[in-house]
């Protein structure tokens, strides 16, 4: 089932409600002088309670059908987790911020992917699938490739700055092509 074109000025607010979160943590982390673990897991708390709540608002004010509202709130909660994992975990070290953002990234892009995959109306499906390719992404780079602490949290740094700003791009995209706005202006 896909989402209503009426429903996309709502989708679109809610993505640009979901980039501040990310956007937050991207000028946290650029304009932190100290990239030590313990700084990226305590961004990562904030970052990943604020969007489990952004989640949680969208799946309760976009008309989702019943499986994509399921995965956001799947999402919603997969974040609120990891953001308690992360918080209990700030003494961990590297090896915690890795294995949290990982499995958190690697989680959210599958729910992300899929949900964008199933999705019908080919304009939030392109959305959601950008978003859960960056994710997945962001989840193999740390899971794979040997950081050190610096770039461990300026990678998740680079990740938010480029997901904020799409998510607001797309955001705005999706309420200005909307065919409420487009009926107005004719």
């Amino acid at each position: 089932m896909a989402i209503a074109e009426t429903s996309l000025p709502r989708l679109g607010n809610a993505l640009i409600l979901r980039a501040i979160p990310t956007l937050i943590a991207a000028l946290v982390i650029t304009f932190s002088r100290n990239h030590a673990p313990v700084v990226g897991l305590a961004v990562f708390v904030g970052f990943g309670f604020l969007l489990a709540a952004v989640m949680l608002f969208t799946v309760m004010s976009v008309p989702l059908d019943g499986l994509n509202r399921k995965l956001f709130g799947a999402h919603a909660i997969v974040t609120a987790v990891s953001a308690a994992i992360a918080a209990a975990s700030l003494s961990g070290g590297l090896p915690a911020l890795i294995l949290v953002i990982s499995i958190w990234a690697a989680l959210t892009a599958a729910l992300e992917l899929y949900a964008g995959y199933r999705e019908q109306n080919k304009t939030v499906a392109k959305e959601w699938l950008t978003i859960g390719a960056f994710t997945a992404v962001l989840a193999i780079i740390e899971a794979a490739v040997p950081l050190n602490d610096v770039y461990a949290v300026g990678l998740f740094g680079a990740y938010a700055a480029m997901v904020g700003v799409f998510q607001v791009i797309a955001g705005i995209s999706l309420r200005t092509d909307s065919p409420l706005k487009n009926e107005v202006a004719s």
